[in-house]
């Protein structure tokens, strides 16, 4: 992928109505050029993947589009059979498939690890904070120095070192990343970043519910009047049902799949909302 390409990109995802922007790609791009690909057929490109290398631990492939006039023909299977020859070295490749593309990618051996449940909202309501002051807990904005001591928890619970993706997310919309601390302790943290329809919130990592709520209580009185789309692990019941009544919607379900090892699994039981599919 060159950022020539970029035009042609843009228009197959907004043939599909996802939600990334030219900076997204643009970070996919300067986290590895070599894993974001593209089909071309005549000079012109019909389809992309992109992937994210975690230092060889854990790979995460995205972006997977054919145009609609394109497929049928081979397309998809020949970009994953690529990145997958290129992912050889990495110990575990993981993706977030759509309904669709679950067939296709247990022909190539993934395997199911869990769900994930997107979920909308045009404008969460605002959100009463007065359960939480009892909790001595407090909310505050991460900033820059914040980001390796993050990070360091953060590769536990996810699995790899997301350095690279928070100094990302912190440069381009650090209004929106917030970390909450008990006695000094960090308990929980989000990021996020603007779509080119909603904002996405994500990735949200959390000692328990309670911490998940109260740092998305502050994110949505930040975005007040914005959409909002979060991608909510399957399991975190509680909480999905705390944002069907603020006035979020069930959209779709992906569910999360595992190639080769999953020695890199991290803590789900800590992990609330993904960053997105095309990251984790």
């Amino acid at each position: 992928m060159q950022g020539t390409d970029m035009n042609t990109v843009m228009q197959i995802k907004n043939a599909e109505n996802w939600n990334q922007t030219v900076e997204d790609w643009q970070f996919l791009m300067r986290s590895g050029s070599e894993l974001c690909l593209v089909a071309v057929l005549k000079n012109r490109v019909i389809g992309t993947v992109t992937a994210i290398n975690y230092q060889n631990r854990l790979a995460w492939i995205g972006m997977m589009l054919v145009s609609k006039n394109h497929r049928g023909m081979g397309v998809g299977k020949l970009l994953l059979n690529t990145i997958i020859e290129k992912l050889k070295d990495c110990v575990s490749i993981k993706l977030d498939a759509t309904p669709a593309g679950i067939p296709v990618y247990k022909k190539l051996g993934f395997i199911k690890e869990f769900t994930i449940d997107r979920m909308v909202s045009k404008e969460p309501r605002t959100i009463d904070t007065d359960q939480h002051r009892e909790t001595p807990m407090g909310v505050s904005r991460i900033l820059e120095s914040d980001i390796t001591h993050i990070a360091n928890i953060d590769k536990t619970l996810f699995g790899a070192d997301r350095s690279d993706l928070f100094r990302f997310l912190y440069d381009s919309h650090k209004n929106i990343g917030l970390q909450l601390k008990k006695n000094k302790q960090l308990k929980g943290y989000l990021f996020g970043r603007k779509g080119s329809d909603f904002v996405q919130v994500g990735p949200v990592m959390a000692d328990s519910t309670l911490v998940a709520r109260k740092l998305l209580c502050e994110v949505f009185q930040k975005l007040k009047g914005q959409s909002v789309v979060v991608d909510v692990l399957g399991d975190k019941t509680d909480l999905k049902n705390w944002l069907f009544s603020i006035g979020f919607s069930g959209q779709r379900s992906f569910t999360r799949m595992v190639l080769k090892s999953n020695k890199f699994s991290g803590k789900s039981e800590n992990q609330f909302l993904i960053c997105g599919p095309e990251l984790g």
